[in-house]
């Protein structure tokens, strides 16, 4: 390893929370590289406000399978480049074996050589698999910023192959400043959610865009949903929903061009927002068997789902009105 002394970042970094920790972490760490933006502007830049993947039994897992995926073209549209470092062999960082802490080891380089120029950085599976903000390093370990500050919980250092990383390593760095005109990045990101709206066809255990709502209703109506990521995937989808709703008026209100469609999708994402709440209403986190196991709890999830879907749908077409009619300079 290449850091053995204590180093830190010249600024103060806050860590701002969210239930999409990715979007948190990434947030934060713009944020402290001068970056004037929120949740909301990251979400809809990177296409995480449009997204929605969900295992079949609703694991926790969901809201961050496919992060590595995410389009980072969107971090420029913000005003950085990036630099990313995902690898391993499928299992977690802690479960050890050469070839993954080689993987290990190669990240924690990266932190550390983005720290020692001043960068703060995003990594993956900071106490449990969630991400955080590498902020400094002592010897072999990271020090971060997580969810555990707003909680007064002890954020102590974690070692470079003691992460609780599933699928291996990610450390995302943010090392030159961007100049993207505003115009081009919201047409970009217009288009990219429209992208992201039409998902992937299932992958294994998970699906991703609309027809998430079709395997969460399945599992709900069968009764096999895990109650804590059921609740976990509704705080953080219904999260989303409100970014999407929050991004587009600010696209809509910078846009010159006629914005009826963005409307129409604003509008939606309002409705889909609100089932979506309704949703994470029904099922508190961190969860209860109980609630899962009432028949009449699960059923108006189902119906709360369904109108998600149906006002998620409807922004979808609007979305691609809107990008049918987009000026192309």
């Amino acid at each position: 390893m290449e850091a053995k002394g204590p180093i830190r970042l010249p600024m103060q970094v806050n860590y701002p929370p969210a239930w999409l920790t990715w979007v948190a972490s990434t947030t934060g760490c713009l944020n402290a590289l001068g970056v004037d933006c929120d949740h909301a502007d990251v979400a809809g830049f990177t296409g995480m406000a449009f997204r929605m993947t969900v295992h079949e039994t609703l694991c926790p897992s969901g809201p961050t399978a496919g992060v590595p995926e995410l389009s980072l073209r969107g971090i420029a549209c913000l005003g950085r480049s990036h630099l990313l470092y995902s690898g391993g062999d499928g299992a977690p960082a802690r479960d050890g074996g050469d070839r993954l802490r080689e993987h290990c080891r190669v990240a924690h380089s990266l932190a550390a050589h983005e720290i020692k120029a001043g960068r703060p950085c995003v990594i993956w599976g900071t106490y449990t698999p969630e991400f955080g903000i590498a902020v400094g390093v002592e010897g072999d370990s990271y020090v971060v910023e997580t969810y555990r500050a707003h909680l007064g919980e002890p954020q102590p250092p974690i070692p470079y192959d003691g992460l609780e990383a599933p699928g291996g390593p990610y450390v995302l760095a943010f090392p030159a400043r961007t100049d993207v005109p505003s115009a081009e990045a919201d047409r970009y990101a217009v288009h990219h959610a429209l992208k992201v709206l039409g998902g992937r066809m299932p992958h294994g255990p998970y699906t991703s865009g609309v027809q998430a709502y079709d395997t969460w209703i399945a599992a709900l109506r069968a009764g096999t949903v895990h109650s804590m990521g059921n609740s976990y995937n509704a705080q953080c989808w219904a999260e989303a929903k409100r970014f999407a709703r929050d991004f587009l008026t600010r696209v809509a209100e910078r846009a010159g061009h006629g914005t009826a469609p963005l409307a129409h999708a604003i509008s939606a994402y309002a409705d889909a927002a609100g089932a979506m709440d309704e949703l994470a209403g029904l099922f508190p986190f961190p969860g209860s068997d109980e609630a899962v196991e009432r028949t009449e709890i699960r059923n108006r999830g189902i119906s709360a789902l369904r109108a998600a879907k149906a006002a998620e749908a409807a922004a979808a077409e609007a979305l691609a009105e809107a990008v049918a009619h987009w000026p192309t300079s």
